[in-house]
């Protein structure tokens, strides 16, 4: 078996993060940490909690700021409509410290309905800063993919009076592209907004409301979207078991030999998810 290294290339940590983007990952080496956290002489040292639990959408952060306010938009119609919002489960891993790695469309449609709506989420026990390099060595070391998905649109875009617009239009137009909606299937799922009371305009004015209200600023130390983890939804709970089990290589000691260099590095992401 390849002895782990490194999960890291020599470009140094940014900052005291501990943050690595999916490029920096050495694809040798993350397939190296795959199973090997029994094998590094402590069977337990690599073992995270984590699991399925229920939180607000509102207490959710973004971990990235790459949003599509139109996207969001038809996913919150849609939901509205089918009644979806409500308990629904957004597929994806949180942080202990409530960031969201993906599902983040999602994610901004529910808040935008209802900031107080619970959604359903795996939440591992690490900070968001550690967790992106966790689930990038397995994003690569696993799924095999070294290259993430390219953002777009902002989240800073998603204010009342940009959401504004949108409603305005798709109320007068319709919705186009990937979720299309009638005019009359706009106007009905605006007066289904939690407090609307089936009155189109006010579930515009409590949407735009709520748009004011999303935080803006993605994760500290996060890097762009295409350097983030790509898990799929049905990979979220093989990727959970696989932590609390203990059997990827996250925590010193290592397995194998470890450069003095690459040491400094493992023990700056060990201080972050100790």
């Amino acid at each position: 078996m390849l002895k782990l290294k490194s999960l890291l290339t020599e470009e140094p940590i940014l900052g005291k993060t501990g943050v690595v983007g999916l490029s920096k990952i050495d694809k040798d080496q993350a397939q190296a940490a795959m199973g090997s956290g029994a094998e590094d002489g402590d069977t337990g040292d690599d073992k995270v909690a984590g699991g399925k639990t229920k939180i607000a959408v509102g207490k959710l952060k973004p971990a990235q700021t790459e949003l599509i306010k139109g996207k969001a938009f038809g996913m919150l119609v849609d939901f509205l409509l089918r009644n979806k919002y409500k308990n629904a489960d957004l597929g994806n891993i949180v942080s202990n410290d409530n960031y969201i790695m993906d599902g983040h469309h999602r994610w901004a449609a529910i808040f935008l309905i209802d900031p107080k709506s619970s959604v359903n989420v795996t939440q591992i026990d690490l900070p968001g800063q550690a967790l992106v390099t966790v689930l990038n060595t397995v994003t690569v070391g696993r799924m095999g993919i070294s290259k993430g998905n390219v953002g777009k649109g902002n989240i800073a875009d998603f204010t009342g009076a940009e959401l504004e617009k949108s409603i305005d239009d798709a109320m007068a137009n319709g919705i186009p592209g990937e979720f299309p909606k009638t005019v009359e299937e706009v106007t009905k799922a605006l007066g289904l907004v939690p407090g609307a009371n089936g009155d189109a305009q006010a579930g515009k004015q409590l949407v735009m409301k709520n748009a004011d209200a999303m935080p803006k600023q993605k994760m500290p130390g996060a890097p762009a979207r295409v350097e983030m983890p790509v898990i799929d939804a049905d990979k979220v709970a093989l990727v959970q078991k696989q932590l609390e089990k203990g059997m990827i290589d996250i925590r010193p000691p290592f397995s194998g030999d470890v450069s003095a260099t690459m040491k400094d590095h493992f023990q700056k992401i060990a201080n972050i998810i100790k």
